[in-house]
């Protein structure tokens, strides 16, 4: 009989501990209890934030793109070379004869040569690295070049499962520590990440933390979203961590606070950023928000 009822006890405390979270809960405080507690309220206000679907970001090796620039940079530098002497060749051949015409076709040939090897690695630059970064001015890829040797400029290809969010990005977060950087998508990537069935973008981290970005480095990511979300900011200050999850009281009446859990609540500059579950002009408690939870699991709230 006992070892029975030892049974059925540990059972319930079992089912207990992993029952989900308790249900949102209210207590009764009056108003000059409230002021002892210094109880404050501010009205949430409803407002848009950038969605954001989470992502891999992993640290490229720079070194060929830098070397494919180089190489670049060298070939068009003897292309208007080559270009200017075919031009000379052919007025001096044109005027007097003073440049013979299989000299004149020499310098022609070679400058024709030459503005095929540019060509051949602009093409390289779209092929390997994507056109976001084969479009780039010569001008913008030296500056993108210096950045990357200077520690201060790291490039990082992000991924997500079945390509979900990549379409139309323009930034992307990417986790440094505790810390997350923001970045400009260069443009889609031309290598796919095979596991996950994407295509990727190539995205653009400068700033102090980019040498924090070691080559071959995995970081988690956030794309931001083009459409904007409609909800409400619960600021910091109001939130209570119970069980795992987030909650704040909402003032339902005079003496009357309930604990509403944030649904899918997601970092926000000053709180966290929620989409439902509160309604323009809720009275969030953001001062005495503990003493209220204390109140309420020790079942102590003053009646009105």
């Amino acid at each position: 009989m006992i070892k029975s009822l030892l049974t059925t006890a540990a059972a319930a405390l079992c089912l207990a501990m992993t029952a989900g979270p308790a249900p949102a809960a209210g207590v009764q405080i009056s108003p000059s209890v409230q002021r002892q507690l210094g109880i404050a309220t501010t009205r949430l206000s409803i407002t848009h934030q950038a969605a954001e679907i989470d992502a891999f970001a992993k640290v490229l090796d720079p070194e060929p793109l830098v070397q494919l620039c180089s190489d670049l940079a060298t070939a068009e530098a003897a292309a208007v070379a080559s270009r200017a002497e075919a031009e000379r060749s052919r007025a001096l051949h044109a005027a007097d004869g003073g440049v013979a015409a299989k000299d004149m076709e020499a310098a022609v040939s070679q400058a024709r040569q030459d503005a095929l090897k540019v060509e051949m690695l602009r093409n390289r630059l779209g092929l390997e690295w994507g056109p976001g970064v084969g479009h780039m001015s010569g001008s913008a890829r030296a500056q993108l070049v210096r950045g990357i040797v200077a520690g201060q400029v790291a490039l990082v290809h992000v991924d997500t499962h079945n390509n979900d969010g990549q379409a139309g990005a323009k930034f992307v977060k990417v986790d440094i520590g505790d810390d997350s950087v923001r970045g400009p998508v260069l443009g889609p990537a031309r290598a796919a990440e095979s596991r996950l069935q994407s295509s990727g973008l190539i995205v653009e981290i400068s700033g102090p933390k980019a040498i924090l970005l070691s080559v071959g480095l995995t970081n988690s990511a956030h794309i931001e979203s083009t459409s904007p979300q409609t909800g409400y900011v619960a600021p910091l200050s109001a939130i209570i961590r119970y069980r795992g999850l987030d909650w704040v009281y909402v003032r339902t009446g005079p003496s009357a606070f309930e604990r509403r859990m944030l649904e899918s609540p997601v970092p926000a500059a000053d709180g966290f950023f929620v989409t439902k579950g509160f309604a323009d002009g809720d009275e969030v408690v953001t001062g005495g928000a503990a003493a209220l939870f204390t109140a309420e699991q020790s079942g102590s709230g003053a009646a009105p």
